[in-house]
């Protein structure tokens, strides 16, 4: 019985420091209910919903959860979403359930709570149900097990770092502390830890009420006065009229078992004044009900009975059903207004969405347009480039193709006439077969001059091979080993005529032992000069000795 009433305690005083709404946000939440068709979008207002109705109708508040619970259970989805969705639920059941007494109940949903929290590791989740768990431990007489869910709690939100939560479930463990060996010490020493991992002012005024709730339940009215007292300027501070009004009630309740008849009345004006500020019917009829008690306490019968006077006039006013009809009627008119106005926004809003759409859709089929026209154009000229470049290279081929056979109807000529060797042959056929790859066709058109040139004289270069050969055995032998070692793609006659310079020959000279023309030599000195890659102005024999000796050096 202790148990319940410190738990029923516990939650007055939360809702005390909570329950400081306007009425609109109920009236908010209930549209965007009626107005949502979404099953996704419902389940979560309602819960929100609940979660504030709770505070002061818990009646309606499981009623509302039922309702999401109904949409729920026909979403077939598995997804995170709806899952962590499910838990916000069964977690509303399990504290509705709790705080009136349906306890079994209050255990299965919370146990669905933690399997689903566990299957997808929904920590935060998890924190808080673990705390719900231990409640319903403490209501069971079951302390031992109460306290290791609030620490499996705690521990959860130290690894998480949810410092809220973690002061949600040291202001619980003071609680059972409390409980356990009716010791204010260790409750204070739990709630000094909430202040520290949440040292918001809300949670701050939070602890504290809760302390001084603890003190009148033990007797110790001095100590709970002083709480009440400093409390005072916090709750101005945050304009929390509805926490400021009930404090001054309960210092009220205070100064009268410390027989301050005077200062227990001031309170309880405090009290009755900011309720009236709030238009608080409730709390101005609990309010003059408590003034009136205090009245008798003192054995004041006249003042007593004037505050029972007031005390019955709100009494009536809240239970007029006249006026709540009419309060009704005002609301759905309201309601209906809003919901006309509403329409009329979105009525405007699906013109100006369908005109935007017409828009992007005249602006999509323009621009698909221009940009099909843009790339057939440039697909005609990519082709177009395409068809002249194979052009240009079925000419390029055609002529190289007629040189080919043009040298190689020589050749067969010479061949017949036996005026050359067949390794001779072969030689300049693979000479022709270079020459048909200069990309420069004044270049190619210059070799096979030379070319032919060097294939009229070819028939008399045998009886002038004996008069060159005594010329190359007086060129240097380190010059001919360079050639040899350095210059791999030149041939034999071309090492024949760069000796043949390097000795000092002229071009008349060379052409009479070669037994060809000077444009013979010309023509061979061109093509050494292409395959060094030297400029008409190079000195060859030089380059030669140059480069060798540099590529010994390296």
């Amino acid at each position: 019985m202790k148990v319940r009433i410190i738990i029923a305690l516990l939650f007055l005083c939360s809702l005390s420091i909570k329950a400081q709404t306007e009425d609109s946000i109920e009236d908010v939440l209930k549209f965007q209910i009626a107005e949502t068709t979404i099953d996704s979008l419902k389940v979560p207002l309602l819960l929100k919903l609940a979660e504030h109705v709770y505070q002061f109708d818990v009646d309606e508040a499981r009623e509302i959860a039922l309702q999401a619970k109904d949409i729920a259970d026909d979403i077939a989805s598995n997804s995170v979403y709806y899952q962590k969705q499910r838990i916000h639920l069964y977690q509303t059941l399990a504290e509705c359930d709790q705080l009136q007494d349906k306890t079994l109940s209050s255990l299965e949903y919370i146990q669905k709570a933690i399997d689903i929290a566990n299957t997808i590791n929904d920590t935060k989740s998890l924190r808080k149900s673990y705390r719900i768990r231990g409640i319903l431990s403490i209501k069971n007489k079951d302390t031992i097990k109460g306290k290791e869910f609030y620490k499996k709690s705690v521990d959860i939100g130290k690894k998480v770092n949810d410092s809220v939560g973690i002061a949600d479930s040291y202001m619980y463990l003071g609680v059972l502390s409390y409980h356990e060996n009716n010791g204010k010490d260790s409750m204070s020493y739990y709630m000094n830890l909430s202040k520290k991992y949440d040292n918001s002012l809300e949670n701050l005024i939070h602890t504290d009420v809760n302390l001084a709730t603890f003190y009148i339940f033990d007797q110790d009215y001095e100590k709970a006065r002083k709480i009440y007292e400093s409390l005072i300027e916090p709750h101005k501070k945050v304009k929390n009229y509805l926490g400021l009004s009930n404090c001054y009630l309960n210092l009220g309740n205070v100064y009268a078992f410390l027989n301050q008849k005077e200062k227990s009345l001031q309170a309880l004006d405090s009290a009755i004044a900011y309720s009236k500020i709030l238009g608080n019917k409730d709390f101005l009829e609990s309010q003059y009900l408590s003034r009136r008690n205090i009245n008798l306490h003192f054995k004041d019968y006249k003042a007593a009975m004037l505050d029972f006077e007031m005390h019955k006039k709100y009494y009536d006013s809240l239970n007029d059903l006249q006026a709540a009809k009419r309060f009704t009627e005002l609301e759905l008119n309201y309601k209906f207004a809003k919901e006309k106005e509403i329409a009329a926004i979105q009525l405007k809003n699906e013109q100006s969405k369908k005109t935007l759409y017409i828009i992007l859709l005249v602006v999509t089929i323009v621009g698909a347009i221009i940009a099909f026209v843009l790339v057939r154009k440039n697909n005609k000229q990519r082709l177009q480039l395409k068809e002249n470049e194979l052009k240009l290279k079925e000419v390029e081929k055609l002529k190289a193709d007629l040189a080919l056979a043009n040298r190689e109807k020589e050749l067969k000529k010479v061949v017949i006439e036996n005026s050359i060797t067949e390794e001779v042959l072969n030689k300049t056929l693979d000479d022709i077969k270079e020459i048909i790859t200069f990309e420069n066709e004044k270049e190619r058109k210059l070799a096979l001059k030379s070319l032919s040139a060097s294939l009229l004289s070819e028939k008399t270069a045998k009886t002038t091979t004996s008069n060159t050969q005594n010329y190359l055995d007086e060129v240097s032998i380190d010059f001919k080993v360079k050639l040899d070692t350095h210059f791999l793609t030149l041939k034999p006659r071309e090492k024949e005529l760069l000796c043949m310079m390097k000795l000092g020959l002229s071009t008349s000279e060379i052409s009479k032992l070669f037994n060809t023309t000077i444009a013979s030599i010309k023509s061979s000195r061109y093509r050494i000069r292409k395959k060094l890659e030297l400029n008409s102005d190079d000195d060859i024999i030089a380059y030669i000795e140059t480069k060798s000796t540099s590529d010994l050096d390296s």
